[in-house]
């Protein structure tokens, strides 16, 4: 799985009396944590759009990625009119193996696959500015419905999208027949109208945004810590219906006492997606399932895992210690990345 990603942000040049505007940005194509770069040929079409309703293209260009290829520069020249607009995007996105839509994400061991990024609207006409710091990914699900949501282009991992989330993402978007198999005790449970619902570490929110899209009467509360606040507001707003009521964001962390709002709670299903990476955290997060357990008896963890390195299975040793087992699972092939799928609890 590799994501395009924004090394330098699109920005505007262009000169005193003059329509010719030039906006140039660096790309690149690498795995979750950046430290492998796409080793294949992709062919990727960048475009340049008015931040407009009619979305009007104001450039285009084709640019090949090669294997040994770390980043590629992408510049776009168009002359502007008294009706160009003042705001623009650009989009670079793959023409082939797109991993935009989660209803084809799974892809075996080999196959590769590549995720789009947008970036935030900037002012095209004026010299000097800048996107902001973010990219876009929008994620195609069942039934004609979409999720945007927005990470960092810095190097911050707690406010990225990260294979464990994809992954729980195109398993939710494929019900009721998953290319990985099914986990037999999520079928009924999705199916409860009045679902509660906590996703632990959630970063920028995925897989409880995508939940509460596919399930907009399900209540989800999303959480991690406070310095996802910005990234994960940022990405209830974007996806906001008639049903956000339902969805909300609170900052939890593992270390401290469990807030009132949650202790005070009863819930069904608990999501966590890539979080036992970080072997330093895993007593912490062990000791917050082991607390919601004991709170909400019969409720149902919903666990992806990427495994990177031995030391992860930690995680399951101490939550065996508590009582809390796997239950079933299935594993997602995505491009290169394996990710597992479990259903744990008591």
């Amino acid at each position: 799985m590799h994501f395009i990603r924004f090394l330098k942000v699109p920005t505007t040049t262009s000169k005193p009396s003059s329509n010719i505007i030039t906006v140039s940005t660096l790309i690149t194509i690498s795995t979750d944590l950046s430290e492998a770069f796409y080793n294949g040929n992709a062919t990727l079409r960048a475009t340049l759009r008015a931040d407009t309703q009619s979305r009007q293209l104001l450039a285009s260009k084709t640019v090949t990625w090669t294997p040994g290829l770390r980043n590629i520069p992408i510049q776009f020249t168009f002359t502007a009119s008294k009706d160009t607009a003042t705001d623009g995007i650009v989009c670079i996105s793959a023409t082939e193996n797109r991993a935009d839509d989660m209803r084809t994400l799974f892809a075996g061991p080999s196959e590769s696959r590549i995720l789009s990024a947008w970036s935030t609207p900037f002012n095209i006409l004026q010299n000097g500015s800048k996107a902001e710091a973010f990219v876009e990914r929008k994620l195609q699900l069942s039934a004609g419905k979409m999720v945007r949501i927005w990470e960092e282009t810095r190097e911050d991992i707690a406010r990225h999208i990260w294979p464990g989330g994809l992954a729980m993402t195109s398993y939710l978007s494929t019900l009721p027949t998953p290319p990985t198999g099914q986990l037999p005790s999520l079928t009924p449970l999705l199916s409860n109208p009045s679902l509660n619902v906590l996703e632990l570490g959630a970063g920028c929110g995925l897989a409880g945004i995508v939940l509460h899209t596919l399930l907009p009467s399900t209540k989800v509360t999303v959480t991690d810590l406070p310095i996802t606040t910005e990234i994960t507001s940022k990405n209830l707003t974007s996806n906001s219906n008639e049903n956000s009521n339902n969805i909300s964001y609170c900052p939890l962390d593992w270390a401290s006492s469990l807030p009132e709002w949650c202790a005070s709670s009863t819930y069904d299903l608990i999501l966590v997606a890539d979080c036992t990476y970080n072997t330093a955290s895993i007593p912490y997060l062990v000791g917050v399932l082991d607390e919601l357990c004991g709170l909400s008896p019969g409720v149902v963890i919903l666990l992806a895992h990427k495994v990177r390195h031995d030391s992860e299975e930690m995680f399951f040793e101490m939550a065996g210690e508590k009582g809390i087992e796997k239950k079933e699972s299935v594993v997602f092939e995505m491009a290169g990345d394996r990710v597992d799928l479990y259903v744990m609890g008591r």
